[in-house]
């Protein structure tokens, strides 16, 4: 099939990104937070932005960050700016709980606990309809994926193969894991054809390295076996998350 050439139209602000919306469900459905709460740490991360735009930090707003260390990075060159400092304290330090509230999203805080046997139970309240994000041009046509949302994906999973659990891999330096990779079940190059998003709980899927290989390389018949299985396991996520579609449909798109 020839490339397409994609034309994006309208306004970066008129969507919510992604991030945020998934904030704003973490706050009241992880944290308990009251909805007026929800719009007054929302608005302050809006404040938060123009900060971190005057700094050069970001191109528009604090949800294009997409890794963690990045965003730590400049929480500490927010909370070490006087006039940052300034304006949280007149605000009744309302900007820095933002702040801290949407670390602890990206984070992953809340999702797993001692008390939690099953954090999929807690990331399920989570699968809403959102809009998908404006891609990014570059040298193609290619859609945002978040490295937050990955890796929560294979927190959640417990570094385990969601092909099989019993499949070993090594052991990864920065999360002292079983080494475990993020994959779109539905790849993001087909986001044209969808209204919601598709880098999403739902659809990001923990494999090993050779699931993940086998899963866009091996022989066809393979493919569509592990495909079978993963529609069965996300078929009514990805139906709460905006996104129905036949067996079928789930593994023409994602072959």
């Amino acid at each position: 099939m020839p490339n397409k050439t994609i034309v994006v139209e309208g306004n970066a602000e008129s969507r919510k990104s992604v991030l945020q919306a998934y904030y704003a469900r973490y706050l009241t459905e992880v944290r308990g937070v009251s909805d007026a709460s929800v719009k007054k740490y929302i608005n302050a991360l809006k404040n938060i932005s123009q900060k971190l735009k005057a700094k050069d930090i970001v191109e528009a707003d604090i949800y294009e960050i997409m890794d963690l260390n990045e965003l730590f990075n400049a929480r500490k060159v927010l909370l070490e700016d006087p006039d940052f400092v300034l304006l949280d304290t007149r605000g009744n330090r309302m900007y820095s709980a933002g702040l801290n509230h949407y670390c602890r999203f990206a984070s992953g805080d809340g999702f797993m606990t001692e008390s939690t046997a099953d954090p999929v139970a807690i990331v399920k309240r989570m699968d809403i309809p959102i809009d998908p994000e404006n891609p990014r041009i570059v040298s193609r046509i290619e859609w945002n994926r978040s490295n937050i949302l990955r890796e929560q994906a294979l927190s959640f999973a417990n570094y385990a193969c969601e092909i099989n659990r019993d499949h070993k891999s090594f052991v990864a330096e920065n999360t002292q894991k079983a080494y475990m990779e993020g994959h779109h079940a539905i790849p993001m190059n087909n986001q044209p054809q969808f209204n919601q998003s598709l880098d999403i709980y739902a659809n990001i899927v923990c494999l090993c390295p050779i699931c993940h290989r086998r899963i866009h390389h091996g022989l066809r018949a393979d493919r569509i076996s592990m495909m079978n299985m993963l529609y069965e396991k996300r078929a009514e996520r990805l139906a709460n998350s905006g996104i129905r579609l036949s067996k079928d449909e789930f593994i023409q798109y994602a072959l």
